[in-house]
């Protein structure tokens, strides 16, 4: 009986008993293993003689997911580059396009690769979820061209170091992803009104339409939402979009945006003065609206939303040259904007008395319609009147209190309004 220490030994047992004229099949029976194992060795050892016997190493002679250093050490630097950013992100998404706008590879390594390589190199960290969800309660459109549906927010009542309080004013464009992001002392429609005219349109291009929460167009006066921000809207042929009062997911794209405005400064880094976070946000806009890796090249031809909005700008409406809001202030720094055609659309829910309110004013709908239920009212400054629709279909006409606009935009509205050109919002509302 045969007695083997190690594998190797096994091995030179399998072919002294084949020399002495033993079968595969009775090695096998003999050493405890199988024929075909028997065979493997008497093969190698025919082929290589002792050294068949040792065993090979099991990596292969040509690795294709071995990167060669200069690849490694591109990934690794890019990494390390974007970590240093005040304001970029380092994941392996953001390293694949940072590469990929450096062109010195030939070609960019998958993200599994580059996640190998960095875990390797003790790059990564723990993954951080989003502390709000930006999920839509509705049906909501899907824009993905620029100069379509732009949405506007506050971020109220911020303290920096030494108790210095500031709002801060996020304008987005939802199809391109460019950004305008401007802090102010007092949060006052004309100080958004000048960001939006002075700084926000010059860059991103009049949209269609503008999506708002109910600060921008509330006042304390029954029949009467035409509030600066309202006013400069119809001025240059934009349709407002009030979304509902105290509900959330209608103007989900800005809420992202100012998610991300907050995680990527204050959130991130102290400041002692205004003046101090005003430079910061101007290195968070360039990297936001330059190097910010979002769009999909195949449908934008771009990763990234200056360069978007910058391939279509022949297409887009802009401000008239030279435009200042200043200019439409009275002796009393009190704007005197006239009401121009065009058409204000509100969001609202049916009260429990079959009405909806605009402007501390209620408007009553048909009966039929049940409590709770989303429609769409939009008051046509041109003919004074309020037209409710549900689900596209008109439910309700009357007769807005005002005097009908007489004065056409700077840029001719639409035909219709921008949910009559969305069917899936169309038949959400």
């Amino acid at each position: 009986m045969f007695v083997v220490g190690d594998e190797v030994d096994m091995r030179r047992a399998a072919i002294e008993l084949a020399g002495r004229g033993w079968k595969p099949t009775a090695i096998g029976r003999k050493l405890g293993r199988s024929r075909e194992w028997v065979r493997v060795w008497l093969g190698r050892y025919r082929t290589e003689g002792e050294l068949g016997l040792v065993d090979r190493s099991r990596q292969p002679r040509n690795s294709p997911s071995r990167f060669p250093d200069e690849v490694i050490a591109e990934i690794v630097a890019v990494r390390r580059f974007l970590d240093a950013d005040r304001f970029a992100n380092s994941g392996a998404g953001a390293v694949a396009a940072e590469i990929e706008r450096r062109a010195v590879l030939g070609r960019v390594p998958s993200l599994s690769s580059i996640k190998r390589v960095l875990t390797e190199a003790g790059l990564t960290r723990p993954y951080r979820k989003r502390r709000r969800s930006t999920i839509s309660v509705l049906g909501l459109p899907k824009v993905t061209a620029p100069g379509v549906w732009q949405q506007s927010d506050w971020v109220q009542d911020r303290l920096l170091e030494g108790g210095i309080r500031f709002s801060s004013l996020q304008i987005s464009d939802v199809g391109s992803h460019l950004m305008s992001a401007g802090q102010h002392r007092q949060r006052t429609l004309l100080a958004a009104v000048g960001q939006l005219t002075n700084r926000a349109w010059p860059a991103m291009s009049i949209p269609l339409a503008m999506g708002t929460d109910n600060a921008f167009s509330k006042t304390s006066h029954p029949n009467n939402p035409w509030t600066v921000w309202i006013k400069v809207l119809l001025m240059f042929g934009v349709e407002p979009i009030v979304s509902p009062p105290n509900s959330l997911g209608f103007t989900n794209h800005i809420e992202a945006v100012n998610w991300l405005w907050q995680d990527r400064t204050i959130n991130r880094h102290r400041y002692a003065s205004l003046e101090e976070l005003t430079i910061d946000n101007l290195g968070f806009l360039e990297w936001a609206n330059t190097r910010r890796a979002i769009l999909d090249p195949d449908l934008c031809g771009t990763r990234y939303p200056a360069d978007y909005v910058t391939a279509h700008a022949s297409t887009l409406r802009w401000p008239p040259p030279g435009f200042n809001i200043g200019d439409y202030l009275d002796g009393t720094d009190t704007p005197r904007i006239p009401l121009t055609r065009g058409r204000v659309t509100f969001l609202r829910y049916v009260n429990p008395d079959h009405t909806i309110e605009i402007a501390n004013t209620p408007w009553p709908v048909p009966p039929s319609l049940p409590i709770g239920v989303l429609v769409v009212a939009a008051i046509n400054t041109d003919n004074a009147n309020l037209e409710i629709r549900h689900r596209g279909e008109l439910v309700a006409r009357h007769h807005y209190p005002m005097s009908p606009a007489t004065i056409d935009p700077y840029h001719p509205a639409t035909n219709n309004g921008l949910l009559d050109h969305l069917p899936t919002m169309s038949r959400t509302l």
